[in-house]
């Protein structure tokens, strides 16, 4: 490895082209957290020169000492093959966000100076921001900085426009659309490459003009000129210059570039052949934007390949790229958020991306690995033994697939409900078990059906029986070894190895336990009311069946948890309790939250309804709807129970006969195994209440 320390046009000097590998993250330095920060270190060091100038020289013991010079870190690379025709070339393999950022801002300044009459520094600049060629047939070694496929299409866009406001033009902020045969303004975000260029160009310019970005507006304001640049970038279409009306000096401009020239410095290290590229990656990925465990294995697995003699381009586009990138219906590439938006995982939230590596890393290895370790538990697995790269990034997109089916659960299969039960009961350590039973069985299978039916019972009647999930870690790493130990059935095989876990930290409750704390536990008030209502919906979901006409239930966001009977009984003349003494209020203040008493609506009730008698009244000269009418009314299942004319009265004996209701349908859903697969008009009539005597 050869160290060099240079200043950062001395990277750019040269007709050289810095690639960044396909395989690295694309452009996600922020206004914020990096590239502000940037600039007021070159800001810093460009005032102490200009404060430097204005000093007498000196000389002998009075000479002034050099000015202190500013390092930005380092950046490594790995020089690539040259072909006669093309621009040399070296592969980034660390440095990426700064080289690219580093790039903008000398290219920001170029424009600005744009403004200067008679100065050559337009013409200094130049050759710091392309490769002058000829490239006849490859127009794009012209760019210095090759970034990754997601930030080409705004690289070109900037190296090739001609000023910033062709940059605004090409990248708004707003747009027009027509919705309905309206006209609607709706803001779109700038790429990050675009803010950050936009960023720097109007941080130049303000400097050409004695603008201190630092300083405050106004004198009665507290914002500052920085931040209402980055609230235009962000916010108008047009980003007009700050201070405009003050002249541009040209001795402000000289400063600048001698800044960058002479004052700010980075440690480039360009690798031998004999250098491992990873371990180096590794080291240095501290530098910048953290990154996540995925971008280390991504350039783990890529940099073998690259080793290897692999296609690491064809491998990266057939099972990468959708990690990294999307496109829209117009083909415009950028970054795929969708695995970069956050999970939660226990208490603390993680990128998507990285969680479905850590539950990969989970389901290959057999071994448990905490959340932050994911990348040395995925390296320990994968450097075991030789690795067929296409074979193991095919099971890597298969298993992606399987994860994102059940964290982001779609349509109205069971798969999908069980997906949407699972997030509300906050059990993601089972993520494994699902992705090893789903790459042996097929989505429709009913094997798979009975293997989730079997774990969403294990799962729901602990939770109604409230015990611990502390154990829940050991019992599927458990789970998992079962699943993929087995030869075949491996549904059969889970079953076996459920039914035989014991002890309150992780047995299957039986049906007497279930039932017991079914009917009587106070599960509104001691559970989330989010699983309470993650429970019923799914009491309603298993309903439905052809005979209702849809199998759709709402989504869970959409329902509301009614109580029949209103928690704020004791004020309320309509429930009273004949010579109430201090033992009924308690009895009927827990009966109130148990399921007996709850139900799900796709919508609040009015709360005259809500709080009212059960029955119709006579009120103001007409009869007014009570409660039992209102829910009877419902479109779900589940209330129709409300509408058996028998059901003439709502107290404490009515919620136990409800209870056995629900009860019944809840043990048709989340039986001790499951033997069949249930049947939708049974658990109907069961919410119905038929067989049940009021």
């Amino acid at each position: 490895m050869q160290p060099q320390k240079a200043p950062i046009t001395q990277l750019f000097s040269a007709p050289y082209q810095y690639q960044i590998p396909v395989f690295q993250r694309g452009y996600v330095w922020t206004l914020e957290k990096q590239v502000i920060p940037l600039w007021a270190d070159v800001a810093d060091r460009a005032n102490a020169l200009l404060d430097r100038r204005m000093l007498p020289s000196g000389s002998g013991t009075h000479a002034l000492r050099p000015l202190a010079k500013h390092f930005l870190g380092s950046i490594v690379l790995a020089p690539l093959q040259n072909n006669f025709g093309r621009v040399g070339a070296y592969e980034v393999i660390d440095g990426q966000q700064r080289t690219t950022t580093l790039h903008l801002l000398i290219l920001a300044l170029r424009h600005a100076t744009q403004q200067l009459r008679d100065s050559p520094l337009p013409q200094m600049l130049d050759v710091l921001v392309r490769n002058p060629g000829p490239y006849p047939n490859h127009s794009d070694d012209h760019h210095k900085v090759w970034p990754t496929q997601a930030g080409r299409q705004e690289m070109r866009a900037l190296d090739e426009a001609m000023s910033a406001d062709a940059v605004c033009e090409a990248y708004p902020a707003k747009i027009e659309r027509k919705v309905d045969g309206k006209r609607k303004v709706e803001k779109v975000e700038r790429p990050l490459m675009i803010q950050a260029y936009l960023y720097l160009y109007h941080a130049c310019l303000a400097y050409l003009r004695g603008v201190d970005l630092g300083d405050a507006v106004d004198a009665a304001s507290e914002r500052t000129f920085s931040d209402a640049l980055v609230s235009a970038i962000r916010g108008s279409n047009v980003v007009e210059p700050l201070q405009a009306k003050l002249d541009i000096q040209t001795d402000r401009a000289e400063i600048l570039y001698t800044t960058l020239n002479e004052n700010i410095q980075l440690m480039t290290l360009s690798l031998d052949a004999e250098d491992d590229p990873q371990v180096i990656f590794e080291t240095l990925n501290a530098r910048g934007e953290p990154l996540l465990a995925s971008d280390l294995i991504r350039n783990l697995i890529f940099l073998e390949a690259a080793r290897d003699g692999k296609p690491v381009a064809t491998l990266y586009d057939a099972y990468w790229k959708h990690f990294d990138e999307q496109s829209d219906d117009k083909k415009v590439v950028s970054a795929n958020r969708y695995w970069r938006e956050k999970e939660r995982q226990g208490r603390l939230t993680y990128p998507r991306i990285d969680l479905f590596f850590f539950h990969y890393t989970i389901l290959r290895s057999q071994h448990e690995t905490l959340a932050t370790h994911v990348f040395q538990g995925f390296k320990e697995w994968w450097q075991k033994e030789r690795r067929d790269l296409d074979g193991e990034l095919r099971r890597i997109i298969k298993a992606s697939e399987i994860f994102h089916e059940l964290v982001s659960p779609e349509g109205t299969t069971y798969v999908a409900e069980f997906g949407r039960l699972i997030k509300t009961l906050d059990v993601s350590s089972i993520t494994p078990v699902y992705m090893a039973l789903r790459e042996r069985l097929e989505a429709d299978s009913d094997s798979l059906r009975f293997a989730l039916s079997d774990l969403a019972s294990y799962l729901t009647r602990r939770a109604v029986c409230g015990f611990t999930t502390k154990g829940y870690n050991r019992v599927f790493m458990r789970l998992l070894e079962v699943v993929t130990g087995a030869q075949e059935k491996p549904e059969e095989a889970l079953r076996e190895a459920l039914l035989k876990l014991g002890g309150d930290s992780q047995k299957w409750p039986t049906d007497e336990e279930f039932s017991e704390r079914w009917s009587n536990r106070a599960v509104y008030r001691e559970l989330r009311p989010a699983k309470v209502c993650a429970m019923l919906r799914a009491l309603e979901y298993a309903s439905r069946g052809s005979f209702q006409g849809s199998q759709e239930v709402p989504e869970q966001s959409k329902l509301t948890v009614e109580h029949v009977l209103p928690q704020t009984w004791e004020g309320d003349r309509h429930y009273p309790i004949e010579e109430m003494k201090d033992e009924h209020r308690l009895v009927r203040n827990h009966m109130v939250q148990t399921f007996g008493n709850l139900t799900l609506l796709t919508g609040p009730l009015n709360s005259s309804v809500s709080n009212g008698p059960f029955l119709d009244y006579e009120g103001e000269g007409k009869t007014i709807e009570g409660k039992k009418a209102g829910l009877g009314k419902s479109a779900l299942v589940m209330n129709t129970y409300f509408s058996r004319p028998a059901l003439q009265t709502w107290d404490d004996a009515a919620i136990r006969i409800r209870a056995k209701a629900t009860l019944a349908a809840a043990l048709l859903v989340w039986p001790r195994p499951v033997k069949q697969l249930v049947e939708p008009r049974k658990v109907s009539d069961a919410l119905g209440g038929q067989g049940l005597t009021l």
